[in-house]
């Protein structure tokens, strides 16, 4: 029972956390002027359908474990697990797509800015995209080990497992925001240096049209 109540508590922060970073840069629900944006609450609400589609795939498999032994209600537990966490790669994976395209479309039709300023973009988000990725998959393996450590201790009661369960995804949590907020950061500084670029180039050519006339 102590490894079937860690399961469903990893399970269900996993899945919540997971969904909650596939949308990333294409965060918020407004567009210029605070007006709503379409995009980006129509990407909400795929990511909020997915979660509840987990959310009753886990209670449905839950059922299945009943009549099952402890061996093979572990072994099934482990291939689930590994399961879901594929999916929920694919379908960050998938927004992530879907976010880049958009992003690829709207520099197209920017005559502002240059290819290579372009490129540095796109550039930009990949690296930041990858570089969530690395960093959520090292956390999923710490958790799995975590997980683990924490059911095998037959020394803690449950309430003390909720506790050291409840810490560690706190910290988690923190370090997530802390990561997110330092990208936000570097996103803004790039687009801060390209706008100076711009606005450099602009009044370039304006000197050389007055120069001209």
């Amino acid at each position: 029972m102590r490894k079937l109540f860690v399961f469903w508590a990893v399970l269900s922060v996993a899945a919540w956390g997971s969904l909650a970073w596939a949308g990333e840069g294409e965060r918020g629900g407004k567009g210029i002027e605070g007006k709503p944006n379409a995009y980006r609450e129509g990407q909400k609400d795929r990511v909020k359908a997915q979660r509840e589609e987990r959310k009753q795939g886990s209670q449905a498999f839950r059922e299945s474990l009943k009549d099952l032994s402890p061996e093979e209600r572990a072994k099934a537990m482990s291939a689930h697990r590994e399961t879901q966490h594929g999916e929920m790669k694919a379908f960050a994976e998938k927004i992530h797509q879907e976010n880049l395209g958009r992003l690829k479309e709207k520099l197209a039709s920017n005559s502002k800015l240059t290819n290579e300023q372009k490129n540095e973009l796109i550039s930009n988000y990949e690296k930041q995209y990858q570089q969530n990725v690395n960093f959520r998959e090292q956390q999923y393996q710490e958790n799995q080990a975590f997980l683990q450590s924490i059911a095998g201790d037959s020394g803690l009661t449950q309430e003390q497992r909720k506790a050291a369960i409840k810490e560690h995804f706190a910290q988690q949590k923190a370090e997530n925001k802390s990561r997110r907020e330092e990208q936000k950061s570097q996103r803004r500084a790039l687009r801060e240096e390209i706008k100076a670029q711009v606005q450099a180039q602009q009044s370039q050519q304006t000197q050389e049209s007055s120069s001209e006339k």
